[in-house]
């Protein structure tokens, strides 16, 4: 009984400071009252996204399709990490890859474990997928739409690695806000999703409301 009561207190005790789990102590006088308010010159940069994976070296294979090369190598406890970076004109942008030792995976014999399909899971929280914009890619190219840059891609992956892209949802088009957008869904390496978004056009007039139910859902199209 005396060392369950010695248990709890130790768990109650632990807090976060710093980005680290310590023993409850005073934080510097400015932190121990979280003060920050919409006026408050505090800006959060966005630093990574982190994705799972069996095989670290066919992930980085796949994310170099995206423009995503490599920047740090590392372990994470037992684990195999890096970080990918992603450097253009129109932005910036960062994952890291983890590769989940075969140990942990628990692969019974000629299974190969994958994420869990988000694209028929609809009934699930929590983060859903990265998306990527490739309309300065289209243009660049001189493409007309979604479809073509997804064929673009899908050969380079097969004369790069011999791999064919998995495609979750075909290009279809949809309105967000006053913007008249192409998506579709890609299937990464392991299975999660990666969206893809084609600006085709601005309306001049503004869109109160972008909630209102709508009779018909937008179907599948292609460049024709």
């Amino acid at each position: 009984m005396l060392k369950a009561i010695c248990l709890l207190s130790f768990i109650t005790a632990l807090s976060f400071c710093d980005g680290f789990i310590i023993l409850r102590r005073p934080c510097t006088s400015q932190s121990s009252a979280f003060r920050a308010t919409a006026t408050d010159d505090v800006a959060l940069t966005f630093h990574h996204t982190a994705i799972k994976t069996r095989n670290i070296t066919l992930a980085i294979q796949f994310y170099s399709l995206l423009g995503f090369e490599p920047s740090e190598k590392f372990r994470t406890g037992p684990a195999k990490a890096a970080w990918l970076e992603q450097r253009s004109s129109s932005g910036y942008g960062r994952l890291e890859l983890i590769e989940v030792p075969p140990y942990l995976l628990n692969e019974p014999e000629g299974m190969k474990r994958q994420a869990i399909d988000l694209a028929k899971r609809q009934d699930l929280l929590g983060q859903n997928h990265l998306a990527l914009d490739v309309t300065k890619s289209i243009q660049n190219k001189g493409l007309e739409c979604l479809s073509e840059w997804i064929d673009v891609l899908n050969q380079r992956s097969v004369e790069t690695f011999g791999k064919t892209l998995r495609v979750a949802v075909e290009p279809m088009q949809q309105m967000i806000g006053s913007g008249v957008y192409e998506l579709a869904f890609l299937y990464d390496a392991d299975g999660a999703l990666i969206e893809l978004l084609h600006q085709q056009a601005k309306l001049p007039q503004k869109i109160t409301s972008g909630w209102e139910p709508r009779s018909v859902e937008t179907e599948g199209f292609s460049c024709q």
